[in-house]
C-alpha cells in the first residue's frame, strides 16, 4: 500500500538533497542560506538529510506490512535484498559521495538505519520512543565521560555517528503508525525539542540530540504542510513521482552530474567545489533537477517500450 502524501514528502526530501549536493559542488562562495555541514552552527541544508531519513522511516512501516505477508523466509530475504542494494550502491559511489572508498555517505547511513529500524518496526510506539530516548541517553553518557569520538574527521561523522541518527528514522516510523495524530506528534516533538535544547545545541556535525529532535519536529511540520496542500496543486505529482524513485534519482545525480564534475575538477586541477558564482550555481542546480527528471522519465519510456516488445514477442 502506498500513501500519496508520504511519496510526495519523500519527493520533497530527495529534491532538496540533490539540490544541496549539487550546489555545494558548484560554488565556493555560497551565501549563508545555501551552505551546510558547518561545525558548531545550524543551517537549513543541515535538516535535509534527516528529513529524508524520517521519510524513509515512514516508508519502512509499509515495507514491513507489504513484505511481511509473504512469509518469514521471504521477508528476511527482502530485507537483505533492500539493505544489500542500498549498501552496494553506497560503496560504489563512496569515493564521490563520502570522500573515500567505503566511507559512510547518505545512502550508507540510510542502509544501516534501515537494518536497525526494520527490527524495531513491529514494536509499539511507546517502545520505539523508549529506544529513541535510550540513544540520546547513551550520547549524553559518552559525552559526560569524554568518550565521544571526533565526528568531524569523517563525512556525516562516519560510521560511529550512524546510531545517533537513529531517533530520526524511528520518528518517521512513529509518524507513519500514527498518521491520524500528526498534530499531536508535532506538539509532543516541540516540547521534547525545547527540553533538549536546554542541554544540547542543534548542531548536525556533532550529531547532537538537540539537532535530532529538531529534525523530527521539522520533518513532522513539513509532512503536515504537504498533507494540507497535496490535493490543491496538481503539479505536485512531479514530487510524488520522485518520491517513488528516490534511489534512481540519487544515482542519476552522481552518474550524470557529480562524477563528471569531479573528473573535470581533476582535469583542471581546481578540484571541487568548482568556481561558479553563487547565482550561477543556483541556476545550474535548478536546471540540474529538471535534467535528472527528464533522464528518469526517459528511462521509464525505454523500459515501457522494452516491456511492450517482450510481451509482443511472447
Amino acid at each position: 500500500m502506498r500513501i500519496r502524501e508520504i511519496d510526495i514528502f519523500r519527493g520533497v526530501t530527495i529534491v532538496l538533497m540533490v539540490f544541496f549536493s549539487i550546489i555545494c559542488r558548484l560554488s565556493r562562495s555560497l551565501p549563508d542560506a545555501l551552505i551546510h555541514n558547518i561545525p558548531n552552527s545550524l543551517h537549513t541544508g543541515d535538516l535535509v538529510l534527516p528529513m529524508f531519513l524520517f521519510a524513509s522511516g515512514m516508508s519502512i512501516v509499509f515495507f514491513a506490512e507489504k513484505h511481511g505477508k509473504r512469509g518469514k523466509k521471504e521477508y528476511v530475504l527482502d530485507i537483505i535484498e533492500r539493505f544489500g542494494m542500498l549498501a552496494g550502491i553506497a560503496i560504489l559511489l563512496s569515493v564521490f559521495s563520502g570522500g573515500g572508498f567505503f566511507e559512510m555517505d547518505e545512502l550508507m547511513l540510510s542502509a544501516i538505519l534501515f537494518l536497525v529500524s526494520i527490527l524495531l518496526v513491529g514494536f509499539s510506539e511507546i517502545m520505539i520512543f523508549a529506544v529513541m530516548l535510550l540513544v540520546f541517553l547513551i550520547y549524553f553518557v559518552l559525552q559526560n565521560f569524554s568518550l565521544l569520538p571526533d565526528f568531524s574527521l569523517h563525512y556525516l561523522g562516519g560510521y560511529r555517528a550512524a546510531i545517533f541518527y537513529l531517533p530520526v528514522m524511528l520518528g518517521g516510523i512513529v509518524a507513519a503508525k500514527r498518521l491520524g495524530d500528526i498534530e499531536k506528534l508535532i506538539l509532543f516533538a516541540t516540547v521534547c525539542t525545547i527540553l533538549l535544547f536546554v542541554v544540547s545545541p542543534p548542531y548536525k556535525m556533532s550529531v547532537e540530540p538537540g539537532f535530532m529532535a529538531l529534525s523530527v519536529l521539522v520533518s513532522l511540520v513539513v509532512f503536515y504542510l504537504v498533507r494540507q496542500i497535496q490535493s490543491n496543486y496538481p503539479g505536485i505529482a512531479y514530487l510524488e513521482y520522485l518520491g517513488r524513485k528516490p534511489l534512481r534519482y540519487w544515482v542519476l545525480m552522481f552518474a550524470v552530474l557529480i562524477v563528471p564534475m569531479a573528473f573535470y575538477g581533476i582535469y583542471t586541477e581546481e578540484g571541487l567545489p568548482l568556481q561558479f558564482g553563487w547565482i550561477e550555481a543556483l541556476i545550474l542546480s535548478f536546471a540540474s533537477l529538471g535534467l535528472l527528471y527528464g533522464v528518469s522519465k526517459m528511462i521509464d519510456f525505454v523500459e515501457a517500450r522494452t516491456h511492450k516488445k517482450v510481451n509482443k514477442g511472447g
